[in-house]
């Protein structure tokens, strides 16, 4: 008989932000897998009984496989990614290995859904994706650099708030330089900007600046920046997007 799979998103990083059904899908699981990082987020969950595999970055294919491969067997498994797994995280890869078995052998999925890096950002600023908003990665590691400034390009142009995942590390700087290049082609230097770093883990940071004004060097993998849409502004210490905003100020 075949076994249970969920992918769980863990949230942000602190316990405040998991899901009731998150925690829930943590507890009962035979067998926890996930990026180390990522498994220490929910060690409170964990217990006696359970095996837990740890993994290393880069290995998102092979905890995918592994994951998929002892649910088939009768295990039941939760694999964990922070924030939702469905954005920039393990659920698609994982479904597609698991779509790739023949139906008999097939686990039971489930995707329990968390909040994504952009919302707990954005409710440190106040409400700046009240408006639409879309979210883009700028990692090149498995998209090709031009693909990535295509949508960039069609997403700057047409106004809306932007939350940039994967925006720069230590050694890969020369896209977020290029995606700055690409925004202030199109967005004005005074649109407001936030990079919000470790949110609600230790550490946390949130830094607000302009498009003009940005720093590159302020940005690191664990930030995602914030750019916003036309139809915000700042009210007192918020960032509030008004729908309509835009439309009403228009000719």
């Amino acid at each position: 008989m075949t076994g249970t799979l969920a992918i769980v998103g863990l949230g942000p990083g602190g316990p405040e932000h998991r899901t009731a059904a998150a925690e829930r899908a943590v507890r009962s699981a035979e067998v926890v897998v996930g990026y180390a990082p990522y498994v220490d987020a929910c060690a409170d969950l964990l217990h006696e009984g359970q095996s837990v595999l740890r993994g290393r970055i880069g290995e998102e294919a092979e905890r995918a496989a592994e994951a998929v491969e002892l649910a088939r067997t009768g295990a039941r498994v939760v694999l964990v990614s922070s924030g939702d797994a469905g954005v920039h995280g393990m659920a698609a890869r994982t479904l597609a290995r698991a779509a790739g078995l023949p139906a008999a052998e097939r686990p039971a999925v489930e995707v329990v859904p968390g909040v994504t890096a952009a919302l707990a950002a954005a409710a440190r600023l106040g409400a700046p994706l009240s408006d639409d908003w879309a979210t883009l990665s700028l990692s090149d590691l498995h998209v090709e650099w031009a693909v990535v400034e295509r949508r960039l390009t069609a997403l700057a142009s047409a106004g809306i708030a932007l939350a940039l995942y994967n925006p720069r590390s230590r050694t890969r700087t020369a896209p977020f330089d290029r995606a700055l290049a690409v925004l202030r082609a199109h967005r004005g230097a005074g649109t407001p900007v936030a990079v919000a770093s470790d949110v609600s883990r230790p550490g946390e940071s949130v830094v607000t600046t302009t498009l003009g004004a940005l720093d590159p060097a302020s940005v690191g993998m664990s930030s995602i920046v914030l750019v916003a849409g036309e139809t915000a502004a700042w009210a007192g210490p918020w960032l509030v997007a008004e729908r309509g905003a835009a439309a009403e100020a228009a000719p």
